[in-house]
């Protein structure tokens, strides 16, 4: 992963906790056991030490599942170390101490010892270390006389619960891999694209600037024994230069005003590289004879709709539809992802709303006289739907 890549900052305030909840959600399977405790009514040392055995597992517990989630949402690469390997140890000495002499339904610590070893571990790892739980579990079972049918409940939750983990866990890191991909291509096509501009320009002006650097050269060594051929060079200097920034003033206009075309065909790679499938629908005749003030407008719209699809909505398919009759033409853009929080739905009567693209796009589109929705839809996903009139000139 590239250092200058930028941090998206709402995934890094929220993402942490979002990732802990996945330790935090077994929490209230252990109230009934500790209400049992003390409807019991034991003697002072048995509410002691199962008091300070209980505090001891759970600030381990939620310290070290709170700063695997952290890091995990910072970097999408967990690491196994001895911290780890440590903490699953202890919390296993601890289900079975306090197992051991609070009775069977303490036999419930197994599961968040399951649980923290299913998220805090490689797959693999983690199914050898949750069967080391279930055994230990059991003779835990068995030396407390616990009954078989008890055993083996406690023994299933124990599984269940821990594979249920690991299932969660690797759906997380293959979104957060996913995100980060895509967030690294999107940076790798402006980087791609900043060099192909520098480039341009370099073959563009390298000749023309060292044509008019030699031309002065010789201009300056002419004055004072060749006047007349001194005015000719300098007259040489000038056509080189008008005709160099007439180049640059194309080659700009070029790079500011892409067609709908190449723009359809850009953001299909785009898609096929992020993994989100990509559908056309419309006419190969819709594009034909468009206004270049049309057409481009188009082809910021599909930039646009599409770049917001990669970087924020976790899509799988984009579908773009094009459609036009006599008066208009309309370009949608559908996505079967989540809504993008930072472009809520809008409408061109709500030009002061949504992210900064979608509000340039809107305002491009009302002055030619033409509509812009987006927003949500009912059956799920994203849509961005441009209506432009033809008419405009």
């Amino acid at each position: 992963m590239h250092s200058e890549m930028p941090v998206d900052k709402r995934r890094e305030r929220y993402a942490p906790f979002l990732l802990w909840l996945v330790w935090l959600v077994w929490i209230p399977f252990m109230a009934p056991v500790l209400l049992a405790l003390f409807r019991s009514r034991p003697s002072l040392p048995g509410y002691i030490i199962p008091l300070t055995g209980v505090t001891i597992f759970f600030v381990l517990y939620l310290f070290s599942s709170r700063r695997y989630a952290y890091q995990l949402a910072m970097t999408t690469v967990g690491t196994v170390d001895r911290s780890a390997w440590l903490t699953i140890a202890l919390l296993t000495l601890l289900s079975v101490a306090l197992t051991l002499t609070s009775g069977k339904d303490w036999l419930i610590l197994f599961y968040f010892t399951s649980g923290y070893s299913g998220g805090r571990l490689p797959a693999k790892l983690a199914l050898y270390t949750i069967s080391t739980l279930l055994i230990i579990a059991i003779i835990a079972g068995i030396l407390i006389n616990v009954s078989w049918l008890g055993i083996m409940q406690a023994v299933g939750y124990v599984g269940a619960i821990g594979i249920l983990i690991i299932g969660i866990m690797r759906s997380i890191m293959s979104s957060l891999e996913l995100h980060a991909a895509r967030e690294e291509i999107a940076y790798l096509a402006v980087i791609n694209e900043r060099l192909r501009i520098a480039r341009d320009l370099h073959d563009l002006l390298g000749h023309s600037l060292s044509l008019i650097a030699l031309k002065s050269e010789l201009a300056g060594r002419l004055i004072t024994i060749a006047p007349e051929r001194a005015v000719s060079e300098v007259g040489d200097i000038e056509k080189v230069a008008r005709t160099t920034l007439q180049e640059v003033r194309e080659a700009v206009s070029s790079y500011r005003q892409p067609t709908l075309a190449s723009e359809l065909q850009g953001v299909q790679e785009l898609l096929s590289v992020t993994g989100i499938g990509y559908h056309y629908d419309g006419d190969v005749h819709s594009l034909d004879a468009l206004t270049a003030t049309v057409e481009v407008l188009l082809a910021w719209v599909v930039r646009e709709g599409v770049t917001n699809i990669v970087r924020h909505s976790h899509a799988q398919q984009c579908t773009i539809r094009v459609t036009r009759n006599k008066q208009e033409i309309c370009v949608e853009i559908i996505d079967d992802g989540m809504l993008i929080p930072a472009i809520p739905s809008m409408s061109t009567e709500r030009v002061g709303h949504g992210g900064n693209g979608l509000r340039g796009l809107t305002e491009r589109v009302s002055t030619l006289g033409g509509r812009l929705e987006a927003g949500a839809q009912r059956e799920g996903g994203y849509r961005l739907a441009v209506w432009v009139p033809l008419t405009h000139k």
